[in-house]
């Protein structure tokens, strides 16, 4: 049996449209480039809700985003809708192809249209303000940080040369003339090896500085820069030089881990695939975890398990010394690139990070976010 369509929009058209159908939209001022490469909503909120009893039909939803000259477009059409309430946002998806959003270096006004029509009669139209964040501008807080890894750029040309300086590091370091980066078919020893010639080539043949990050002109947000731009200008922040060490790390085949802590940033690296496999297995509950009804457990609002399986939060702060204390994972000081430090005072400083839990906000895995689905990639930026 057909249902019965509505025709008061026929009879009345666009007086009557309004009277059918309810359209609520919203959008965030600005618009990161980084969360919708990571399949993150464009719109906060975007519903539509029948106002009549019986089903409408030819609803079609329009959404552009304005890049430059350029616009990228999404459409939908709804032949029947029967539902009372339909949610938009997490449907509206937009390519992320223009070369402007890649290479993007400032802040860019642009605008975000939605219209909605019904049988042929505009319901909703709007235009809103938003602006275009950097691609290489990170939204530093807990909420956004797993996104993190897709600023790990192990396609970076720049890690190439490095690897390509750290071969012969590597060859003396092991006393074999055919040594090579070759990951997880060494054991332990030759992967330290490994991290350890691409540390000693970054000391020796780049002569790194500590440098503040650029400008953002956000108090929430932080420009990150690429391997490229961290050799180009031979200087980063402790997050840049974390990101560039898990980039190379990534490229020779060893599993980097980026910790973040109140204001700090390092890297650390797993000694041993099947380690790392078993991180993923929960084996037992951490004694942290408060037990289900209690009062710390109820009042904290914090989930028992991340729901980034690629995440370690504070939670989990004693299952990360534990692998630190066994010698499993390894914690780099990465800002000690900048003083000509030793690969082993490196090591000592990046455990000493660990001191504080309090301190402590989260341990992002790179390999386990690359396999996460959708996993988490790196970003297709474009340099100068």
């Amino acid at each position: 049996m057909m249902a019965t369509v509505n025709s008061e929009v026929q009879q009345q058209g666009t007086a009557a449209v309004n009277k059918v159908i309810q359209v609520d939209f919203d959008v965030d001022d600005t618009i990161n480039y980084s969360l919708l490469h990571n399949n993150r909503e464009l719109l906060r909120k975007l519903s539509l809700t029948r106002l009549t009893p019986k089903p409408v039909r030819d609803v079609t939803i329009q959404v552009e985003l304005f890049v430059g000259t350029e616009h990228y477009p999404y459409r939908q059409t709804i032949p029947l809708l029967t539902d009372l309430q339909i949610h938009l946002s997490s449907r509206v998806t937009i390519p992320l192809t223009s070369v402007l959003t890649r290479s993007l270096h400032e802040r860019l006004h642009s605008t975000v249209y939605v219209k909605v029509t019904c049988e042929g009669y505009t319901a909703y139209e709007e235009t809103r303000r938003v602006t275009l964040i950097p691609v290489d501008e990170w939204l530093d807080d807990t909420d956004n940080n797993p996104w993190l890894p897709s600023f790990v750029l192990p396609r970076d040309p720049a890690v190439l040369k490095i690897v390509n300086s750290a071969r012969r590091y590597l060859i003396g370091i092991t006393d074999e003339p055919a040594a090579g980066f070759d990951g997880y078919q060494e054991e332990a020893a030759g992967v330290d090896k490994q991290v350890q010639a691409l540390w000693t080539a970054i000391v020796n043949e780049y002569r790194l500085q500590y440098i503040n990050p650029p400008p953002a002109y956000s108090k929430q947000t932080q420009r990150l820069r690429t391997p490229t731009e961290v050799l180009k200008s031979n200087s980063g922040t402790c997050i840049d030089l974390a990101l560039l060490l898990a980039a190379c790390f990534e490229y020779v085949g060893i599993y980097p881990v980026v910790v973040l802590l109140s204001g700090h940033a390092f890297v650390g690296y797993w000694r041993s695939d099947v380690t790392h496999d078993d991180l993923v297995v929960v084996g037992k509950t951490p004694a942290t975890v408060p037990k289900v009804g209690d009062k710390i457990g109820r009042t904290s609002g914090k989930p028992y398990v991340d729901k980034f399986g690629w995440r370690l939060t504070r939670l989990n702060f004693a299952e990360v010394l534990a692998y630190v204390t066994s010698g499993d994972l390894v914690m780099l000081e990465a800002t000690f690139l900048t003083g000509a430090n030793s690969f082993q005072a490196a090591i000592d400083e990046g455990r000493a990070n660990l001191r504080n839990p309090e301190e402590f906000d989260s341990l992002l895995d790179i390999q386990l976010a690359r396999t996460a689905d959708p996993p988490v990639t790196p970003l297709p930026i474009i340099s100068d």
